[in-house]
């Protein structure tokens, strides 16, 4: 599934000369957005039941037309409806193609807006979404809008929509700019329009794709599942309706669409939903399942436009699908979104973190009015990917899987000030298989040094120096997840199954709920169990509802009590295991923790034939047979030495260093001669800093 190449020679960008169109171009790109705007339409029935509704001023008596809403404005509900009305007019075929009494309608709801006017106070709406739908009803129905409506809507509702802006925001008013010349068959700006649109179709390190392939809006701030994807289905449907025409995205354009589809929001897809570390701040009712379904939708209709990488997307959507073997696995870091994600055949995990360089979370419209801590080292554990479907009115949000967090009761609302890190150490390293995501975490009073160690069959993960000298009990969350079966506990060599609403707490070996093992490398002050949380959606998101909401919730944390001082955590997760195989684990030990203090945390493989270590200072580590690695700055390191010649994979989590020096000493292998040597390591700059680097032995 991983596309190679570099990144930054993706950067081409055809430019059309003004008037350098035909008028044939312009002919065959009308017809393709009729064609775009006609494939899904409502069936007879649904289109006849908008006519048959319609008051006689052209409006509807079930859309709230005093709605000020600035998120889900409700009184924009009435283009989309025209639209839906417009799209059956045209489509080929459709029962109601060209019917008079459609045309009547459709018509009749144009001059009530355009009479009414009506605006919403948020900008994006009178200056994008609304124009951004009503230009294409005006295509649709062409000749049969009357020429003075038609010119009105022209002058006074897309007139407000100019071209500008950075990012998606970009795109959607070029596109608008495209549609309204097309109107008025100028072009000159359809040709300025184009340009504009894929002018974001290239690598940045503003906003836009970056050279990681996530995706940044509002500043450096993921936005995979909000912006990236308009970004993403914009980007599919001007490629679309500009083919077979001098306005086609060129080659190279075309392949930087593809790669940021498969290499990005391709990743974060578990079961057909999207990572919640993915969803940005609209958190709501099936976000998880509705931008899954939105993301495999491109990828589809990218096989088609992209004909050459076909099996590509769809070998992407059928790992989707239920039933369906998983052969999308690996391990990848963003080093410029700091979210790392891990992928196997039967199970997903995540990390989402942030730092003085990333923005971990925002709220606007009222939307993710609890997310303050959703990149606060928040590491999700997947199976099904009904873990923590629509969990969101129930969540505890100060234990959110992984994050280490004060139980106080400020308010949870993100604000820019509060969202970017305090601290530059957030990174990860991989080799594509295994990798390491680490940070420190500075938020309130609170450190903590965090760190996942994935392997093939598990996620290590240690916490060292958590300090806090407020007056709130700190607890690190190990897992809030949807109760799904029963809960098993071992204390002490003795497993127990708790009852419903019983939970165990103290010294637990292992908890097992839902085919997830937990085993804890240093047991104390843990506690398991289902209990009954209750919430209100409109507390996430205030456009939802205010009706209190009951939920099972399984919960695992660790207890480090009030103002630690230089506390720890180590447990690994085992995300497909059966509780019969717990109790071997523990006797076994998953892995060898060869250090865990403020400056260095790190393990080695039971057969010590790879080494994972997070050093967050000069420092040095051995571990079998004498082995010992020293680096001169603060990185994160694998050395796998179980395969000759041995592979080093060294990142800068900090991306502030030009350079690293790391010493290997002892002997690899029992063959081979104790010895010392050297290797000098240039860091990558720029938008590629934090990049993996990768030195074979």
């Amino acid at each position: 599934m991983r596309i190679c190449g570099c990144l930054l020679a993706l950067l081409a960008v055809c430019t059309l000369s003004a008037g350098s169109v035909s008028a044939r171009d312009t002919s065959i790109a009308r017809t393709q957005l009729v064609e775009w705007h006609t494939r899904r339409v409502p069936a007879a029935e649904t289109v006849e039941g908008y006519v048959r509704a319609q008051k006689s001023d052209g409006s509807w008596p079930d859309i709230d037309y005093a709605d000020t809403d600035r998120g889900g404005w409700k009184t924009y509900g009435h283009l989309g409806r025209t639209l839906e009305m417009a799209g059956a007019y045209r489509a080929a075929g459709h029962p109601m193609a060209g019917d008079p009494s459609l045309r009547g309608a459709v018509v009749a709801a144009l001059e009530h807006w355009v009479d009414k006017d009506y605006v919403n106070s948020n900008w994006w709406y009178p200056q994008i979404g609304v124009p951004d739908t009503l230009a294409p009803i005006l295509v649709l129905m062409d000749d049969a809008v009357p020429p003075e409506l038609r010119d009105k809507a022209v002058r006074q509702v897309l007139g407000r929509s100019k071209m500008g802006m950075t990012g998606q925001n970009k795109v959607w008013l070029a596109g608008i700019a495209f549609m309204n010349a097309l109107l008025l068959d100028d072009s000159d700006v359809m040709a300025k329009a184009r340009d504009q649109i894929f002018e974001e179709l290239h690598v940045t390190t503003e906003e836009g794709i970056q050279p990681d392939y996530s995706f940044h809006q509002h500043g450096p701030q993921l936005q995979w599942g909000n912006y990236g994807a308009a970004f993403g289905a914009d980007m599919i449907k001007w490629a679309t309706i500009f083919r077979r025409t001098d306005y086609a995205l060129t080659p190279e354009q075309l392949d930087l669409l593809g790669r940021y589809l498969l290499e990005g929001p391709a990743w974060i897809l578990w079961n057909g939903r999207m990572d919640i570390s993915g969803c940005g701040r609209q958190i709501f009712r099936d976000c998880q399942a509705g931008k899954g379904r939105a993301t495999i939708r491109q990828l589809e209709m990218m096989a088609e436009i992209d004909p050459a990488r076909a099996s590509l997307y769809r070998e992407a959507v059928v790992c989707n699908r239920p039933g369906e073997a998983n052969t999308f696995v690996g391990h990848k870091h963003f080093w410029r979104s700091d979210i790392t994600v891990h992928r196997r055949p039967s199970w997903y995990a995540s990390v989402k973190m942030c730092s003085t360089r990333v923005i971990g979370a925002e709220t606007c419209n009222s939307e993710n009015m609890l997310g303050l801590h959703l990149a606060d080292g928040v590491a999700y554990f997947q199976r099904t990917g009904w873990e923590y479907e629509d969990l969101f009115p129930v969540w505890d949000w100060r234990r959110l899987p992984g994050t280490t967090c004060r139980q106080d009761q400020g308010t949870l609302v993100p604000t820019p000030a509060q969202c970017r890190g305090r601290s530059d150490f957030a990174g990860g390293v991989s080799d594509g298989r295994r990798g390491i995501a680490a940070m420190e975490h500075l938020r309130d009073g609170l450190a903590a040094r965090k760190a996942w160690f994935f392997l093939d069959n598990m996620v290590v993960c240690l916490g060292t120096g958590i300090t806090c000298d407020a007056s709130e009990r700190v607890l690190t969350s190990v897992n809030q997840c949807a109760a799904n079966g029963p809960v098993t506990v071992s204390v002490d060599r003795d497993t127990k199954r708790l009852s419903d609403g019983q939970s165990a707490a103290g010294s637990l070996e292992w908890v097992h709920h839902d085919g997830v093992g937990y085993v804890f490398l240093a047991p104390g002050g843990t506690t398991a169990g289902i209990a009954r949380q209750s919430g209100r959606w409109y507390d996430v998101h205030h456009r939802e509802s205010t009706q209190r909401l009951e939920r099972d919730v399984f919960n695992l944390w660790i207890d480090h009590g009030v103002r630690p001082n230089g506390a720890t955590y180590a447990y690994a997760v085992y995300p497909d295991i059966a509780v019969e195989a717990m109790p071997r684990l523990c006797e076994t030990g998953p892995v060898t923790i060869l250090r865990q203090t403020d400056d260095l945390m790190a393990i080695s493989s039971r057969n010590g034939g790879l080494l994972q270590a997070v050093f967050f200072k000069p420092g040095q580590v051995s571990w079998k047979e004498g082995l010992s690695v020293q680096v001169d700055t603060p990185c994160l390191l694998m050395l796998d030495s179980a395969t000759a010649p041995g592979c080093l994979y060294v990142s800068d989590p900090t991306q502030t260093q030009e350079a690293i020096r790391i010493g290997l000493s002892g002997q690899r292998t029992s063959d081979v001669a104790t010895g010392h040597t050297e290797h000098f390591i240039r860091l990558p700059q720029g938008g590629l800093a934090g990049r993996i680097v990768e030195v074979r032995l």
